[in-house]
């Protein structure tokens, strides 16, 4: 019988998922892919949404309270969305947890991947306090269980590298590279912009790191602009977020519809390098050079440009046409691996 996995990105604004039974090829072409906002809260906390048809939240218990994941954070009366680094033992964390395993068309996941900001994945405790929460039996409806049998947490950013081994595999040269060379992988998540070094594949701890200059200061800083210029409300932020998450192009801001990507690269320009300069100096890169640099998250084009600048002798950039799942992607492909290993022993 064919194993089933998941790679579950549970971010401070998405929760990004890729789940499906192992395929031949390793790949992930045939798995279900998934991205929802990750605002989470008590029912009676939580505006109602009878008439929006696009409202996907999800009704789950939380120590026996009625909450709703997956919701807009702009649906929640009072959204204390929790931007720290104690995010996963949250009760918000564990609503989106329990929201993601209904996704999976599976009530027995063998292998889940996960991951954890670099500044504590390097902190065993936390690793198996988030295993021992994930792991065994979980009531996600009144008439349904999903059982998780295995967790594995590996730090976020080294998922993507992951990524882009599967997809240059059948480049020798490209290939050569990452596996022999000095690779680093940025992540800008919403929260804390994240990056590991790689050499030949093992994690450079000591260049690697988490700064909370990250994308929600970026969006802050343009909800503002906007604002500021239409005469809008706070209420700019949300749309400004949930327009991200969605793809589209433009805002509604005071009855105006506006192309926020100007206001958010221009934020970005001088967040990111702030962001970067912490990470220039954190990091004990030998000549502080790299092969390979990689850009990962939702937040990677607007860190593109200050990624650059601080690496400019870097020849090989990686991006992903789909930044925001590379993550959840990467999770998948491993767990794919860990799978076929065991079926191999």
């Amino acid at each position: 019988m064919s194993s089933y996995v998941m790679g579950f990105d549970i971010g401070y604004s998405n929760a990004k998922g890729v789940a499906g039974y192992v395929a031949k090829d390793l790949g992930f072409a045939q798995a279900k892919t998934f991205v929802r906002p990750v605002g989470a809260a008590p029912v009676a906390d939580c505006i109602d949404a009878d008439n929006d048809l696009m409202d996907q939240r999800v009704p789950v218990s939380v120590d026996g309270e009625p909450w709703y994941a997956f919701i807009e954070p702009a649906m929640i009366m009072r959204d204390k969305r929790e931007l720290n680094y104690d995010y996963v033992t949250t009760k918000q964390y564990r609503a989106a947890f329990l929201a993601g395993l209904m996704e999976a068309e599976s009530d027995t996941i063998d292998v889940l991947v996960t991951g954890l900001p670099v500044s504590q994945a390097m902190d065993e405790s936390k690793i198996k306090e988030l295993i021992s929460m994930m792991e065994g039996e979980h009531q996600v409806a009144a008439k349904r269980k999903v059982t998780v049998k295995k967790v594995v947490v590996r730090p976020q950013p080294s998922a993507a590298y992951i990524r882009m081994a599967y997809d240059y595999a059948k480049d020798e040269k490209m290939s050569r590279i990452i596996r022999e060379g000095q690779t680093v992988v940025l992540d800008p998540g919403f929260f804390s912009a994240d990056w590991v070094t790689l050499k030949q594949g093992g994690i450079i701890k000591e260049s690697s790191g988490t700064s909370i200059r990250a994308m929600a200061r970026v969006i802050d800083a343009a909800a503002e602009a906007i604002s500021r210029e239409y005469g809008a409300g706070g209420s700019v932020r949300s749309a400004l977020e949930r327009a991200m998450r969605n793809g589209d192009p433009e805002l509604l801001a005071n009855g105006t519809f506006v192309e926020y990507k100007p206001y958010l690269n221009a934020a970005a320009e001088k967040i990111s390098r702030y962001a970067l300069a912490q990470m220039k100096s954190d990091m004990a890169l030998q000549d502080n050079v790299a092969d390979l640099l990689v850009l990962a998250g939702g937040g990677a084009e607007f860190y593109e440009e200050a990624a650059r600048e601080l690496f400019p002798e870097c020849r090989h950039v990686v991006t992903f046409d789909q930044s925001v799942t590379a993550i959840a992607e990467g999770y998948f492909l491993l767990g794919q691996g860990l799978v076929s290993q065991a079926k191999a022993a």
